[in-house]
């Protein structure tokens, strides 16, 4: 206990507040990520070829979406950038679980997967900021600890709440989203 003080006193309560922010976002994430395959082969009727497809259209737009995403973030500043990247992915994560057609489905996603990833300069931009050179190794790695957390326990999460309703799913993640898009309003300065 007194080692974990230790670590929690070594770095300044923003990088503590940022690492809740990263949790819980990544937790919303991995609620429904999981399911997704599971999910696309159910409504839409499709093979997991198409599916892999998919995955591959989300992780192109993902990339897209980071090239922009460090100028924005230098640009318009860190916390802004969060902030818009959280609520427009929040609003296409809720619409790609209420739309019945695979083609819009399919735009839907790339849309997403570009306004999920808008974000991830921005994300990495706080973390450098707000540590000394010599703590951002740490830093990173307790991040990445939180990170894996967050995603044990999503899954778990999102699979109780699948058994009942995937269109939940969806819906949880956006307003975890918004949720976490509010907290990085009221808990996290702008570095910049």
């Amino acid at each position: 206990m007194n080692r974990a003080m230790q670590i929690y006193r070594e770095y300044p309560r923003d990088f503590w507040m940022m690492i809740l922010v990263n949790f819980v976002d990544r937790l919303g994430g991995s609620l429904l990520f999981p399911f997704f395959a599971l999910y696309i082969t159910k409504k839409f009727d499709v093979g997991m070829t198409t599916v892999g497809q998919l995955f591959f259209i989300f992780f192109i737009s993902g990339f897209i979406g980071s090239l922009p995403g460090g100028a924005l973030t230098d640009r318009f500043g860190r916390k802004g950038i969060i902030i818009f990247s959280l609520i427009t992915s929040s609003f296409s994560t809720l619409l790609m679980g209420f739309v019945n057609e695979f083609q819009l489905f399919l735009t839907v996603a790339f849309i997403s997967g570009i306004f999920t990833d808008v974000g991830g300069p921005a994300y990495e931009a706080v973390f450098m900021d707000m540590l000394p050179a010599e703590k951002r190794a740490s830093g990173f790695g307790i991040r990445r600890v939180a990170f894996n957390l967050a995603i044990v326990i999503g899954p778990a999460i999102g699979g109780f709440i699948a058994a009942r309703s995937y269109l939940a799913l969806f819906i949880i993640d956006a307003v975890v989203s918004a949720i976490v898009a509010l907290m990085v309003f009221l808990l996290i300065p702008e570095t910049k």
